[in-house]
């Protein structure tokens, strides 16, 4: 089954820097059958700048990963007013976008239940990897702690290297570890993944 991008525009906020539970929560609020929606992908907002708590979205964007017959039950976001910790958000007409099989993939954050240091992650990344039938170098980044539900959660940032075409598609699809629904283990080009970072995504 063929994924696409969808990047919606976003005006409101400013909302909290760590907002992928509440981020969620609010899309499932108009759309409850996100929560059915397994291999759905719900990245991190997209802002112009952020000080250490909050993300000023300005001309901001919202990117949701989703398989192409699924692009219809997310249209009704377009106009709906979102909610994000008592912030109005704004959603306007996506663009759609095909996943692109770079070689180099990162993530902002990857999660897996009890990896909380980098050997374990390791472990855990290559376990994964084997499972999906992917060949990859790793190259472990930034250990990252995100709440969610009001629990504290361990991640670090992620880049593969050395991907096929095939591999590369596989993984942007399926994505690696959980919380897929609250921006973790979510990949893109790093190019874009650092703009996103330089923009103001969460740390």
């Amino acid at each position: 089954m063929a994924f696409v991008d969808l990047l919606f525009p976003v005006q409101g906020g400013p909302v909290p820097l760590d907002h992928g539970y509440l981020l969620f929560a609010a899309l499932s609020r108009h759309i409850p059958a996100l929560h059915e929606c397994a291999d759905m992908g719900v990245f991190s907002l997209r802002g112009v700048s952020n000080t250490r708590e909050l993300l000023y979205l300005g001309r901001g964007t919202l990117r949701l990963r989703c398989p192409v017959d699924a692009v219809g039950t997310l249209l009704p976001l377009v106009s709906a007013p979102l909610e994000v910790a008592g912030r109005r958000l704004s959603l306007g007409a996506p663009s759609l976008y095909a996943l692109e099989p770079v070689p180099v993939l990162s993530a902002r954050l990857v999660t897996f239940k009890h990896a909380m240091d980098e050997a374990s992650f390791v472990v855990a990344v290559t376990r994964a990897l084997e499972t999906f039938g992917v060949e990859a170098s790793l190259k472990v980044g930034r250990r990252r702690i995100v709440c969610i539900a009001g629990k504290k959660v361990v991640g670090f940032a992620l880049e593969l290297h050395g991907l096929s075409a095939e591999h590369s598609l596989r993984v942007q699809e399926r994505g690696l570890g959980g919380r897929r629904h609250m921006g973790c283990g979510l990949f893109l080009p790093p190019g874009r993944v650092a703009r996103a970072q330089s923009r103001g995504k969460a740390a």
